[in-house]
């Protein structure tokens, strides 16, 4: 049932490390770090269960073919990918309020668009539960790396977490290309057959 890779994908495209400058925020402020990772966790967790949940169903309520909904996730996660590989030269606006924090970073830091759409796909493919599984052990994953950075924020390089949230932004750029390329493929096979039948 536990799928590595779709738990590395799924890691790669919650991508804890984009969630940091909060966190730092956060702490030079006097607020509670991991009080605040481990709630937008949970946040962000439930809004992964749900959409595993009625992201299938939600297909036929808008007569959404699944090839379509690969192109349309690959590119939402292929603009992820890009701006987090090349992020912008402004600087974020950090949140001055707990609150605030934690509902940013569940969503769209944690579970955005394109984390939304990556795992209704692969629910859709594999099945609820094996992508509410392989959910749980990501989300497991990142809250072990918030536990982590709220225990040594003093000592963390913030240009390590850069070179780390680049990287894992470029292997989200190739698994966006993927989808997209899966779902062009389905479409254009789907046309073929439909004219064949017309013929």
């Amino acid at each position: 049932m536990l799928d590595f890779v779709l738990v590395l994908q799924m890691f790669a495209l919650v991508n804890p490390l984009t969630s940091m400058p909060f966190l730092v925020t956060a702490h030079s402020e006097g607020a509670n770090v991991r009080k605040i990772a481990v709630r937008a966790v949970v946040v962000a967790f439930f809004l992964g269960v749900v959409m595993v949940c009625a992201g299938p169903w939600l297909f036929g309520v808008f007569g959404i073919t699944l090839d379509s909904f690969r192109v349309a996730g690959g590119v939402v996660l292929l603009l992820l990918g890009i701006r987090m590989v090349t992020p912008g030269q402004e600087e974020e606006r950090l949140p001055d309020l707990s609150d605030s924090a934690i509902a940013i970073m569940a969503t769209p830091l944690l579970t955005g668009p394109a984390t939304i759409s990556f795992v209704t796909i692969k629910a859709f493919e594999l099945g609820r539960l094996a992508v509410l599984s392989n959910l749980c052990v990501t989300f497991v994953l990142v809250a072990a790396v918030f536990l982590l950075f709220s225990l040594a924020i003093d000592r963390i390089n913030a240009k390590v977490i850069d070179i780390l949230s680049r990287v894992m932004g470029l292997f989200l750029t190739a698994v966006a290309i993927e989808l997209v390329a899966r779902g062009l493929e389905g479409i254009i096979l789907t046309a073929a057959a439909r004219h064949q039948q017309g013929v």
